[in-house]
């Protein structure tokens, strides 16, 4: 079985390294970078996007960006106890990208992953950071696609 699995994982990684596989956020060749204008909500959640946006190092344009985040964990359903069974972080972002006080971009983008609750609080709340960490990866390549469209079209 080990032999099936080294052979599976042999095979799914020539291929993507022969492919010429990058991932977007490492591609950092954008011609702009990002001053935080203003930063409201999840401290959490901003914090990991202004993170991700700070790897950017473009010299040619600057784009103010203000950041307004809020999380919510919800209980999608509970068990005959009452007790939550499946939970959900939903991220609500809206952000305004501008340049020289012109508003460029205005947008409201949400991102939600649901997920099984778990009786160890501290795996739980593991489980729930990585969730948040991806989420917001996401949040942050919209955010830099949206920037690089307009950077295209001037």
């Amino acid at each position: 079985m080990k032999k099936v699995f080294n052979i599976i994982f042999l095979i799914l990684f020539l291929s993507t390294t022969g492919c010429g596989f990058t991932p977007i956020l490492v591609k950092s060749n954008y011609s702009f970078s990002y001053i935080i204008e203003k930063s409201t909500g999840s401290e959490r959640v901003n914090s990991n996007i202004v993170e991700k946006l700070k790897t950017l190092n473009g010299k040619e344009k600057i784009y103010s960006i203000a950041l307004n985040s809020k999380e919510t964990k919800n209980i999608l359903s509970k068990d005959s106890k009452g007790d939550p069974n499946i939970l959900e972080i939903v991220i609500n972002l809206n952000y305004i990208i501008k340049d020289s006080g012109k508003i460029l971009v205005k947008k409201n983008l949400t991102r939600r992953s649901t997920y099984n609750n778990i009786s160890d609080k501290f795996e739980l709340e593991k489980s729930e950071d990585i969730l948040v960490e991806n989420l917001t990866r996401d949040l942050a390549q919209d955010i830099i696609s949206s920037t690089s469209e307009i950077s295209n079209d001037n």
